[in-house]
């Protein structure tokens, strides 16, 4: 008997966990720019710098970085921006894990509140949630081939599963330059830039990955002694080098704005309308391939005693890859809006089920609205939630599943008309469907040259069907094969086996002439 091996990878999740984190920081007004009246708002961004496993634990270095907008005492060009940028170091304990492991963390804010201190200075404090999911790429052997002898008898089984190619990372830089309209005023102190990154298409080569894009840009500045915002949608095309790929290789795909730079420029009429902006977009992918195996699972010989070899292996079945589109909506009338300047925001998501064939979905959407209030003519901020639900069609598919939804903001729609406010909002949800399974596998069969002694068996056994019996167990423990139970008792349905039903099993005499 001749064996033939095979190095089976499989991706296993290992954990998953949340934290909060309070980061603090003080900001002070420069010495050329004029006293605090009142602060208009307080909004900051989130950079991962590195992350690390060591034992059990992730070691995560991040950076927030804060912006104030403020308001001074002076009649005309009275509104500022102040930035103050704070480090953080936060560790998130997994029992488990590992360095050889793959991390991804994903940050947001959850809020940032201020404390006018005096005229000067500002103290900052922003909660941040941070999410960690550990993933192993397991390597386990596994019998691919058997030069098999005519009375071994093999049990096998399918997974389907992914096997990853490659882990990538890449950063995109992306430049443009657009001139505000000509009914907008110049522009004198740009106060906030907000940029989202999302994917339009993705196409796999046999050496690159082409990612086309859209940053949605969103600003808002001061000029003609008012708040002003421009929105553009920047396309963009980014290639990353990979190797072995298949036709068929899947991709996730994850986008996400680390910094952008931007300066103001004056149009041919002199008047300073144009904004250079150049962003840096960190764009990480995972390739795999779904495959579907046969291993073995049990194996033994009708004549001969076999030493059997066995190996536990936890995969994650993919059951399905889905990716939806919602489209969500929302009226505000019980605020006095006069004037929008930009509205933002960033999906989570709180449950997946598997309920009735279906995949529901139900997430959350909050929002950050930047406005003039009717009432003074104020400028502020407020915060809303919109909740979502939406059902996948999942028929069939069991209900030991586990799902796992990434929801990404495509863009933002809203308009303000009889005092309402009616937002749209697109978001792309990334679903997989998994299956965790334990399963065991024979990694290597030694013959033992024992024979089998059937010769005081029986010439005929009665066998009595108990629950949960499998033809396979019964074959194997009267040293029979499926086929000849099959046969002699014209089994219609061997997968399906009535308890209390009788099987004739009868003994197989070889004659040698």
């Amino acid at each position: 008997m001749e064996i033939v091996k095979d190095i089976l990878k499989v991706e296993e999740r290992i954990g998953y966990r949340e934290v909060e984190t309070l980061v603090e920081t003080e900001t002070y007004v420069d010495q050329t720019k004029p006293d605090i009246d009142q602060v208009l708002w307080a909004d900051g961004k989130v950079e991962i710098l590195s992350t690390k496993i060591i034992q059990d634990k992730i070691l995560i270095n991040g950076l927030v970085k804060f912006k104030v907008v403020y308001k001074s005492k002076e009649d005309e060009l009275n509104i500022y921006p102040l930035e103050a940028n704070s480090d953080f170091k936060e560790e998130i304990v997994i029992e488990g894990i590992d360095e050889s492991m793959a991390v991804d963390v994903n940050p947001s804010v959850e809020y940032i509140e201020f404390d006018l201190v005096d005229e000067r200075k500002v103290l900052l404090n922003g909660l941040i949630n941070l999410s960690a999911r550990v993933e192993k790429s397991n390597s386990v052997e596994i019998i691919n081939e058997i030069t098999e002898k005519s009375n071994l008898q093999l049990l096998k089984e399918k997974i389907q599963y992914n096997d990853i190619v490659s882990r990538e990372e890449s950063y995109a830089l992306i430049k443009e330059a657009f001139e505000v309209g000509e009914s907008q005023p110049p522009i004198l102190e740009v106060l906030k830039v907000d940029m989202n990154p999302y994917e339009k298409e993705l196409n796999i080569s046999s050496d690159r990955i082409i990612v086309s894009g859209v940053l949605e840009c969103s600003v808002i500045y001061f000029g003609g002694n008012k708040l002003n915002s421009i929105k553009r949608e920047i396309p963009f095309t980014h290639f990353m080098d990979t190797e072995n790929v298949e036709y068929d290789t899947k991709c996730q795909l994850k986008m996400e704005a680390v910094s952008g730079e931007y300066e103001v420029r004056e149009n041919l009429e002199g008047q300073s309308k144009i904004l250079d902006l150049e962003a840096k977009v960190r764009i990480s992918a995972k390739l795999y391939n779904q495959k579907e195996k046969e291993v073995i699972i049990d194996a033994y010989s009708t004549q001969e005693k076999l030493k059997l070899q066995m190996d536990e292996m936890k995969i994650m079945e993919n059951v399905k890859e889905i990716i939806n589109k919602e489209q969500i909506s929302k009226e505000i009338s019980h605020r006095e809006f006069k004037e929008i300047y930009a509205i933002e925001g960033s999906p989570k998501i709180i449950d997946n089920q598997y309920v009735d064939d279906k995949i529901l979905v139900e997430g959350i959407l909050p929002i950050t609205i930047y406005y003039m209030d009717k009432i003074g003519d104020s400028i502020t901020t407020c915060k809303e939630e919109i909740p979502y639900k939406f059902y996948v069609n999942g028929e069939a598919m069991g209900k030991d599943v586990v799902i796992n939804t990434e929801s990404n903001l495509e863009n933002i729609r809203y308009t303000l008309k009889d005092d309402v406010l009616i937002i749209d909002v697109t978001v792309r949800n990334q679903i997989s469907v998994n299956r965790e399974r334990k399963i065991k596998v024979v990694n290597n069969i030694e013959e033992t040259g024992e024979l089998i002694d059937n010769k005081k068996r029986p010439s005929i056994i009665v066998y009595i069907v108990q629950k949960h019996d499998q033809l396979w167990d019964i074959a194997k423990r009267y040293n029979t094969t499926m086929e000849e139970i099959i046969e002699s008792n014209n089994i219609i349905n061997p997968s399906n086996l009535m308890p209390g039903e009788k099987i004739v099993i009868e003994k197989k005499v070889d004659i040698d002439f």
